[in-house]
């Protein structure tokens, strides 16, 4: 997320208590980060060229409870205040694109990056309780929709619904879409750990690797999103605690890939649902990965 564009005057009345919370007062000096190719606009403003403001109830919460004092790829959370029920932080600018059509090269910093702080914290903690809740609400609920128009993947939800509990687990950022992962001349920085939770750790790699605008468009190349799997497993192996052989990090990847799929599916309108190529082209990707997941 890199792109922003100046005020409305509309939004400057809007958010001025916020900036001048902040020590802003000049509407000129702030700009509002957006996203036309997703038709998005965030609640993130440019205040000057060394710091980011942004609204979030969480960012800080996770920062502290798992990054702070860690020289992770994440960036610092440099202040924060409340302003009517909500949370603001400011954080560094990265001077960088975020990791949409990136190269082999920098989907591969991304990897590592990732695993760096996935290895940290693998067996840190086992969140049973968290780990039900969340099959059931963002596993389980996506497929019961899914499986009424793809049938032919009936047998592939046990075999995932028995990896989620015994996979090892780690710190997910649950988010990781390319747009989260920043570029900059020397790192990758991964930003918006909102939703950040213990959990399975496969859960981000489909994310990251097999999602895109929709028709079969994904957001980085194929090749990137090999080199980002292989870079993110071989810093993974250097942790002894990671004993997981290529074969089965490669089917552990499919089932992240279907789990993404299955959501898409599920926020499809009924009418649409039948001609979703980006869950139809599952089979593909599949395929790409060994043949690790077969439907019936």
């Amino acid at each position: 997320m890199n792109e922003s564009r100046r005020l409305t005057d509309e939004e400057w009345a809007e958010f001025s208590p916020v900036f001048e919370k902040a020590g802003v007062y000049e509407p000129d000096a702030v700009r509002r980060f957006v996203d036309s190719r997703l038709n998005k606009i965030y609640d993130v403003f440019l205040l000057n060229e060394k710091v980011v403001l942004k609204k979030s109830d969480r960012d800080k919460e996770k920062y502290e409870k798992y990054f702070s004092g860690h020289d992770f790829a994440v960036p610092p959370i440099l202040s924060s205040f409340e302003l009517d029920g909500d949370c603001w932080v400011s954080m560094p600018v990265v001077n960088g694109t975020d990791a949409r059509d990136c190269s082999p090269e920098d989907a591969g910093r991304v990897g590592r990056e990732l695993a760096k702080i996935q290895s940290y914290y693998l067996g840190n903690g086992t969140n049973p309780e968290g780990c039900r809740s969340y099959f059931e609400r963002k596993v389980l609920r996506f497929w019961e929709k899914s499986r009424k128009y793809f049938p032919e993947y009936e047998s592939v939800f046990p075999m995932i619904e028995a990896r989620f509990f015994s996979a090892p687990r780690t710190l997910v950022h649950d988010d990781f879409l390319p747009i989260n992962a920043l570029l900059d001349r020397k790192n990758a920085w991964l930003i918006d750990w909102t939703y950040a939770d213990i959990l399975p750790y496969f859960l981000d790699l489909g994310r990251f690797a097999f999602v895109g605008y929709g028709e079969g468009e994904r957001y980085i190349p194929a090749e990137s999103a090999e080199t980002f799997l292989d870079s993110y497993y071989e810093e993974m192996r250097r942790n002894p605690l990671f004993a997981i052989d290529k074969k089965e990090f490669s089917r552990d990847v499919a089932m992240s890939a279907f789990c993404q799929y299955s959501m898409f599916v599920y926020f499809l309108d009924e009418e649409k649902v039948q001609g979703a190529e980006d869950y139809r082209e599952l089979g593909r990707i599949l395929g790409e990965l060994d043949g690790a997941l077969k439907p019936s």
